[in-house]
């Protein structure tokens, strides 16, 4: 398993623990095991990104896959804790005005109890 997944109030949380790379290796497992969680419907997920240090396209394609996958079944993602390395790519794509980011797990979860 390469993500941990756990819930906070309702809200999961998938952390990446062993994976520093986020990249076609690890892609399909990802999406494996949080594409059945996304397509129950009204789930609040959280990724956080604070082990990732290098994500390539298949990585972003994996993100936006899950994401396309919540938005269908009226679920939401959010992106926290990501390295200058991690955002400087997504600068680069200009990806940070379809990615719902927060700064960290603290402000991750208040943004969504929030709601």
């Amino acid at each position: 398993m390469i993500t941990q997944l756990t819930e906070q109030h309702g809200i999961y949380i998938a952390e990446f623990r062993e994976l520093k790379r986020f990249t076609l290796v690890s892609t399909e497992d990802v999406r494996n095991e949080l594409k059945p969680l996304l397509t129950k419907g009204n789930v609040r997920l959280i990724f956080d990104l604070g082990n990732i240090k290098f994500i390539d396209s298949c990585g972003i394609g994996c993100i936006i896959s899950l994401i396309k996958t919540a938005k269908s079944n009226q679920s939401e993602i959010k992106l926290c804790n990501i390295s200058p390395e991690v955002m400087e790519i997504i600068h680069l794509l200009r990806l940070e005005t379809i990615l719902n980011i927060e700064k960290d797990m603290e402000s991750a979860l208040q943004s969504f109890q929030n709601k």
